[in-house]
């Protein structure tokens, strides 16, 4: 595999591409893998300091590559519509839309407050939908197709224990996906959704109150939730922000042009052995 300073390819040239939570986590590894792949990207996150890191990054890396951080709470239509707007500005057009901006709040069904779960329907869900609407309004106005990806989670295909929230969006992710490839396949635009599986490095999610409850619901100590995981899996590795990347960058890709309203799994072969 390649690393993270190594773009495999570029199909992506020429094209421009909107990544949500790209301020961290997954959302950054996406965006550079997107960026490494010739593609111009909108680094767009609620928190515009991490933002403008990833900005950096992709800048030093990549200079021939545009990058511009854009501060929007995909909760937000007016936050998001100002996002577009200067996407527009930035780039002219839009070719791909990347949401991965997420949370994951945890806990027991009969201890869980009632503020998180709406919480993450808001980022989850809502903020999914929001993005979407709009890049498939710009899209449908530019007449030259696009594709946008929902990165969900192996939650959103086989539920996990004390994670009502995260397994409720994850599978509404998949599931609006769907839906939105059948309304769109008309204007050339396809939707489709990756499901990764855990992925520890640089994440928010994968956090030390995160691991201390995953710890507790497995009778492990912290420090052993990172080898649990990985041994669950067939291929027995951990999975990589740049593995995730890679797959989207093939949805986003020519190479996918007769693939919509799938559901790609980068979770190392564990969701099939459980």
């Amino acid at each position: 595999m390649m690393s993270e300073k190594t773009p495999a390819s570029k199909e992506l040239k020429g094209m421009s591409a909107v990544v949500t939570g790209a301020g961290s986590g997954l959302g950054r590894s996406v965006a550079r893998g997107i960026a490494g792949a010739g593609a111009n990207v909108a680094i767009i996150d609620i928190n515009k300091e991490e933002a403008m890191q990833t900005c950096e990054i992709i800048k030093e890396e990549m200079p021939d590559i545009s990058a511009v951080d854009v501060l929007c709470d995909v909760t937000n239509e007016a936050d998001v519509e100002k996002a577009f707007a200067t996407i527009k500005d930035c780039f002219g057009s839009l070719n791909i839309m990347v949401n991965a901006a997420g949370i994951a709040p945890a806990g027991a069904l009969v201890d869980l407050p009632a503020d998180k779960w709406r919480f993450a329907l808001e980022v989850n869900l809502t903020g999914y939908f929001l993005m979407a609407k709009h890049a498939a309004r710009l899209m449908i106005k530019q007449g030259v197709g696009g594709s946008i990806v929902n990165l969900s989670s192996k939650s959103g295909l086989e539920a996990s224990k004390n994670n009502t929230p995260y397994n409720a969006t994850k599978a509404g992710e998949i599931h609006m996906a769907r839906g939105w490839a059948m309304e769109l396949g008309q204007y050339g635009i396809r939707v489709n959704s990756v499901c990764p599986g855990n992925v520890f490095e640089g994440s928010k999610i994968w956090n030390p109150e995160y691991m201390r409850i995953c710890a507790k619901k497995h009778g492990i100590k912290p420090e052993e939730v990172i080898p649990y995981y990985v041994n669950k899996t067939i291929l027995k590795k951990e999975i990589k922000g740049q593995d995730v990347a890679d797959a989207v960058v093939f949805l986003a890709s020519d190479k996918s042009r007769m693939i919509t309203g799938q559901t790609l799994v980068v979770d190392a072969g564990q969701v099939m052995v459980r």
